[in-house]
């Protein structure tokens, strides 16, 4: 009786997960999704092993946000209220881990700080939550993710993994910096303060603009705000500025891409520990992002300013040996969204999904979300199908009043843009005049979705910490 218990339990053993946030990463900068040279060996590798999602998206356009709903299922606003000065993942969200610990995982995330520190609210249910490498890369979690793994985890398993390898201002700590672009001199090697990037619009770097700051309700300190970047185009009038070569261009996406090498590696020395531990064979790994960068494709160098592809559209890869052998090496053709995380997982280990997620299992077969709605840290709103994308600006996504300002406001430029991904990938050119009957059906399908939700008013207590208040002080936040 004991051996044959032990035969089924082994039988149906739960798989390790582990979920990586390449925090950052905008999918076109990956070689398995077409960037030559390749700075991602390590992924090229997984992506041909396992199941790829060719149109994946983040649910925002920034760290906090978009880390929200990757870990609970939900979009920002059924957590809180969209709010930048005041939102935190409120206590009554239910987050992965949590879920995963009723079933029997251990739970721990090794993240490099940030507005992924617990502060926010993201160690809801994990046993270990390890964020001290403030800003800090793969170079710093990986280690002691593995340290973990090697002496305290029991399985099975779950482990959030995140690094800003890839983020702003493209020098995290790594092996590498000038892999790419070794022989350039000139002023993008001068940008080495965190902001320093941001002070860059159309091509042109204006060194002395002032970022602007508002007062942060919650702490009574100020924080960077995004809606500053307007304020450039108005300085850039009567400031001179320093143009950017296209050499210059060039060496700011080599300094991305070297950041994508660097993560690639600490990833590459992940997956090459589980093998050797002999665990890769029973863990499912998911490796994402929660967001891109615009990398001047707007005219700014960030990703807070726009909800457009280059800084929402992210790398999916499912991998691992507990991966059904039937996905690896296939695609899912249609769009992704940071909220099929959760489903997916959930339902690799056989656990219930927390009823009103909409997302999918990306492992039952499913093609993907015809549309999907994304939020961003600014007063914008998007509705993204698989050909076009109609955002709606400037009016504020906390309001209750949200559903009918929208119905009532013109469909006209600026408050509404539309963009055909066919003939304008990049999103350049708003088609709203010549497509409008696209724009409105799109505008209906937005007002039947925020019919629909469960928007929340919780507003949150963002960190006292002081010390962890000088850290966002120095990356240019507070």
């Amino acid at each position: 009786m004991n051996i044959l218990f032990i035969m089924i339990s082994t039988a149906i053993a739960a798989p390790n997960l582990v979920l990586v946030s390449v925090d950052g990463m905008r999918a076109d900068r990956a070689g398995f999704a077409g960037a030559v040279p390749s700075p991602s060996p390590t992924l090229d590798r997984l992506a041909a092993q396992g199941l790829v999602c060719d149109a994946a998206f983040s649910q925002s356009n920034e760290s906090l946000f978009s880390h929200a709903a990757l870990l609970t299922g939900r979009h920002v606003s059924e957590l809180g209220r969209p709010d930048y000065r005041r939102f935190t993942v409120p206590d009554a969200a239910v987050l992965l881990p949590e879920v995963l610990a009723l079933y029997g995982y251990t739970t721990a995330a090794f993240v490099a700080g940030g507005h992924v520190k617990a502060d926010y609210g993201f160690n809801q249910g994990f046993s270990v939550y390890d964020d001290a490498p403030d800003f800090g890369a793969f170079f710093h979690t990986v280690p002691t993710a593995l340290d973990w793994i090697d002496n305290t985890a029991l399985q099975p398993f779950f482990v959030f993994l995140h690094g800003y390898d890839t983020h702003r201002p493209y020098h995290h700590a790594g092996l590498f910096h000038h892999v790419f672009g070794a022989g350039y001199t000139g002023v993008a090697d001068e940008m080495t303060d965190r902001s320093d990037v941001e002070r860059i619009l159309d091509g042109v770097f204006y060194p002395s603009f002032p970022l602007d700051h508002f007062w942060h309700q919650a702490v009574g300190e100020t924080i960077l705000d995004p809606a500053g970047y307007a304020r450039i185009e108005a300085w850039a009038v009567t400031h001179p500025g320093t143009p950017l070569t296209e050499a210059d261009r060039q060496h700011l996406r080599d300094h991305y891409d070297s950041g994508v090498l660097s993560a690639d590696l600490q990833l590459g020395l992940f997956v090459e520990a589980l093998k050797a531990r002999g665990l890769w064979d029973n863990t499912l790994v998911l490796i994402t992002a929660d967001h891109g960068e615009d990398l001047g494709d707007h005219g700014l160098y960030n990703h807070r300013s726009t909800l457009a592809d280059s800084a929402t559209r992210v790398p999916l890869i499912i991998a691992g040996g507990a991966l059904p052998k039937t996905l690896m090496g296939t695609h899912i053709p249609g769009l992704c969204s940071a909220l099929d995380v959760v489903p997916t997982l959930l339902g690799a280990a056989a656990a219930t999904v927390p009823a009103g997620l909409t997302g999918v299992d990306l492992l039952s077969g499913a093609p993907g979300h015809d549309v999907l709605i994304q939020e961003g840290v600014l007063p914008m709103i998007a509705v993204r199908t698989a050909t076009h994308r109609l955002v709606v600006e400037g009016l504020p996504l906390d309001s209750p009043l949200l559903p009918l300002m929208i119905q009532a406001a013109p469909v006209e430029d600026p408050t509404f843009q539309l963009y055909d991904l066919r003939s304008d990938p990049t999103e350049q050119h708003s088609v709203l005049d010549e497509q409008r009957d696209t724009a409105l059906a799109l505008r209906t399908t937005l007002l039947a979705w925020l019919a629909a939700r469960e928007a929340s008013d919780h507003l949150g207590t963002q960190p006292l910490d002081p010390a962890f208040q000088e850290v966002l002080r120095s990356r240019g936040y507070w």
